[in-house]
């Protein structure tokens, strides 16, 4: 009986149930009609049987995941077989292997016993079946875990990390293997991108993708985009010639780490480098000038030695986390070098700083002086929709003729644009502003101004400095523009104020038929006028002194002394969020007191005007109006810049001591009284003497 009993049950271990061992309820059991055997002896290969159902569900998955791979070969497929299953397949496949041998052996072993043991001695015999009690049913668990969740990628290497770290060995050392087939894909997919650019991930399971946000389909971006400050010049100031066909924004938008897909052990900061190392390959396998043939040449060959590295991590049998990160990293610090050899080849990296500088954070003050007389009368008025960018882009080009930019080679990148503000919240390809504009920066407050909010700056990056200036960067430079520009507009608004005053004030009766000016009224306006200058002129010459200035000279430092192209752009980066931060434009509640405080200036230089064309009813009223309110908002905006909870110094001290002259706004503040004795206002509606 025994005799016959022993290959059916080793028929059973591999899965084919025959006429004793049948498929229950439990699995593969003996049947009921081999009544013959003991109860301990059906408890003994019940048990042993059992391993049939989990090598047949292990086998079934392995069939499944091959056919799926062949039938995935066909790129029009719909659903692209994860390549992960397959190596997780192929691991299983080599598994099951093992244990057929384990069987085979067996068998051999009894077909050469003069007689079949007794079956409850059978498992002395199977004594390498043992150790797979334990192994097989987590395999299946793991098959199953695949199966039922839909474990792909990333996900089906947590599930073997997890059982990696096993207490029994058997189930550690298989988890290990497993892993190591999941990782030859990784490897391969890496190599991929490392080397050559590209990315061979079907099924979306690689941990760096294609961003969805950015509109990118394939390799193509999207060409309906909005006219763009990172056009393609016709070569940068290094030369160079014609440029190559490659949209810039792709190196900023088009790819992205996706948390979700991250393998294991593979950290956030490797994976971040493992992109910038993807993105910067794409770039510098770009076809370039013969100028720059030498260069690309060498960053081939720099580039061909990262597959070797790669290998030696991929035929190891072991991970090493710490060699995987030192790898990468050593990749990183060679793409960078390369890439930063691409920017000082090919451009005048400081000059185009030089250049920012000048007209995005008005450094050319002749020029914007010129151009803002050349436009006085246009900003006067309200713009007109069809003609505005029209009109104030030739103020703009006619202020150049007549100031130094004429002979800036790099002002012919710039562009004076206007858009409506109910365009301002609409998407792009609805007609509303592009991913730099400074709307599109929700974390950004500048102060609103009139009608002429609308103004933009625009500005043309040659290649390759597109990859120095992302659409964040220009969004936060074009804040800054937006909230300077508009102070300087305040400041020559008083500066114009006091001129009007000082007509007034030297105004003979005999000049004009215009009513006399009360004394006291002219003197009240001259003293509010004065205050006010003094607050928005050093607001100008902070901004421009305490903070471009010398934010500017540490740029220029850390770029003289950057080797590679992430320090360049580490401290770009921080030099414009230097600016940002100490403009306060990340503090809404603190713009909109100075949007107020302008928004006052303004009425009070338009008060001026009214009052110098002779209209004096109600002026007196509207000067203490317009005092009361400007005095409260600055009252409020020195107290939050001294109240010590804002953490900007050393620049706030700076701004807070320009402002606090000899501790006049420090006294008047906390006094509750503002700038300007009490006496003067109190004598606003006199009329006793005239001009």
């Amino acid at each position: 009986m025994a005799a016959t009993l022993l290959p059916e049950l080793l028929l059973a271990l591999v899965g084919a149930p025959g006429d004793a061992f049948v498929v229950g309820g439990a699995g593969i059991v003996l049947a009921d009609e081999i009544d013959w055997v003991t109860p301990p002896e059906r408890e003994q290969l019940n048990r042993l049987a059992a391993l049939g159902a989990h090598y047949a569900a292990l086998e079934a998955f392995v069939e499944a995941a091959g056919g799926a791979g062949l039938g995935g070969l066909d790129m029009g497929s719909a659903a692209p077989p994860s390549l992960y299953r397959l190596a997780l397949a192929n691991g299983i496949s080599e598994l099951l292997d093992v244990f057929r041998s384990a069987i085979l052996r067996i068998e051999s072993h009894l077909l050469h016993l003069p007689t079949p043991p007794p079956l409850l001695t059978v498992q002395q015999f199977l004594l390498e079946v043992c150790e797979w009690e334990t192994l097989l049913p987590e395999a299946a668990a793991l098959v199953g875990e695949v199966e039922g969740r839909g474990l792909a990628g990333a996900g089906i290497m947590r599930a073997l990390s997890l059982r990696a770290h096993s207490g029994a060995p058997a189930v550690q050392s298989c988890a290990q293997r497993l892993l190591w087939h999941c990782r030859q894909i990784l490897f391969k997919q890496l190599e991929s991108w490392l080397v050559h650019g590209l990315l061979l991930d079907r099924a979306s399971e690689f941990f760096v993708r294609r961003s969805d946000a950015a509109g990118f389909d394939g390799h193509a971006l999207g060409s309906a985009a909005s006219p763009s400050p990172l056009r393609l010049g016709a070569g940068g100031a290094g030369g160079g010639g014609a440029m190559l066909d490659w949209e810039p924004l792709e190196w900023h938008a088009g790819f992205q780490v996706s948390l979700t897909d991250l393998p294991p052990d593979v950290s956030l900061p490797t994976a971040e480098a493992v992109l910038f190392i993807g993105k910067a390959v794409r770039v510098l396998k770009q076809p370039m000038s013969s100028a720059a043939s030498h260069q690309a040449l060498r960053a081939h060959a720099e580039i061909l030695g990262f597959s070797q590295a790669l290998h030696r991590l991929q035929a190891a049998e072991d991970f090493s986390a710490v060699q995987f990160d030192h790898c990468i990293e050593t990749m990183r610090a060679k793409v960078s070098a390369l890439l930063w050899d691409l920017v000082q080849h090919r451009c005048d990296l400081m000059g185009q700083f030089e250049a920012i500088r000048s007209y995005f954070l008005l450094g050319k003050g002749d020029f914007y002086q010129l151009f803002l007389d050349e436009a006085k009368a246009l900003l006067a008025g309200e713009p007109k929709p069809n003609t505005a960018e029209a009109d104030i882009a030739l103020a703009f080009q006619q202020s150049a003729l007549k100031s130094t930019a004429e002979t800036d080679p790099l002002f012919g990148a710039l562009a004076l644009r206007w858009m409506p503000a109910d365009r301002a919240a609409q998407p792009e390809a609805e007609g509303g502003p592009p991913v730099w504009h400074p709307a599109r920066c929700t974390l950004m407050t500048v102060p609103r101004g009139d009608a002429w909010d609308g103004l933009f700056l625009e500005c043309t990056v040659e290649w390759p400095l597109q990859l120095l200036f992302p659409p964040e960067v220009l969004s936060k430079y074009g804040a800054l523009w937006q909230h300077m520009f508009r102070l300087r507009r305040v400041q020559l608004a008083l500066e114009e104020a006091w001129a009007t005053l000082q007509a007034l004030q030297h105004r003979k009766p005999e000049d004009d038929s215009l009513p006399r000016v009360p004394a006291a009224l002219r003197a009240a306006l001259s003293q509010e006028r004065q205050q006010q200058h003094h607050f928005v002129s050093n607001m100008a010459l902070y901004l421009s002194m305490d903070v471009v200035d010398a934010s500017f000279l540490q740029l220029r430092s850390a770029i003289l002394s950057a080797r590679d192209f992430s320090a360049a752009d580490a401290a770009h980066r921080q030099y414009v969020d230097s600016l940002v931060s100490q403009a306060f434009l990340d503090m809404k509640q603190l713009m909109l007191h100075l949007e107020d405080i302008l928004r006052r200036c303004r009425e009070l230089c338009t008060l001026v005007q009214r009052v110098a064309e002779g209209n004096l009813e109600g002026a007196a009223e509207a000067l203490r109006g317009i005092s009361k309110q400007w005095r409260l908002k600055q009252r409020l905006f020195y107290t939050m810049l001294s109240s010590g909870r804002i953490l900007r110094a050393p620049a706030l001290r700076q701004l807070v001591t320009r402002l606090n002259f000899n501790g006049f706004a420090e006294r008047q503040a906390s006094a509750g009284l503002g700038w300007g004795p009490a006496a003067a206002a109190g004598g606003i509606g006199g009329a006793s003497a005239s001009v």
